[in-house]
């Protein structure tokens, strides 16, 4: 949701800066206000790129602790219930 946003933010605001009609002369016509534009756009498309590849990395470490724990979690239960069904036996 907030990653569809923040694209969806960041192409309008790429929309808004460009000049009316198409004509590329215009660009210059920005001036320093383009400049912040791009720099804002390229800034940020950074940023999602960084905090993109920070989330998969994150998601995988806690895939792989969670599997980790319930692998031993299942033979720990395992051998609970085979200690139970052995006491229920023998008594």
């Amino acid at each position: 949701m907030i990653e569809t946003l923040t694209k969806t933010s960041m192409g309008l605001l790429f929309l808004a800066s460009v000049p009316v009609g198409g004509d590329p002369s215009l660009w210059a016509n920005w001036g320093l206000a383009g400049m912040v534009v791009g720099y804002t756009l390229y800034r940020d498309w950074q940023r999602e790129k960084r905090m993109s590849e920070a989330i998969e990395r994150h998601e995988e470490w806690v895939r792989g602790t969670l599997v980790g724990a319930l692998e031993r979690n299942s033979v720990a239960m395992e051998r609970v219930v085979e200690r139970l069904d052995k006491d229920a036996k023998a008594t």
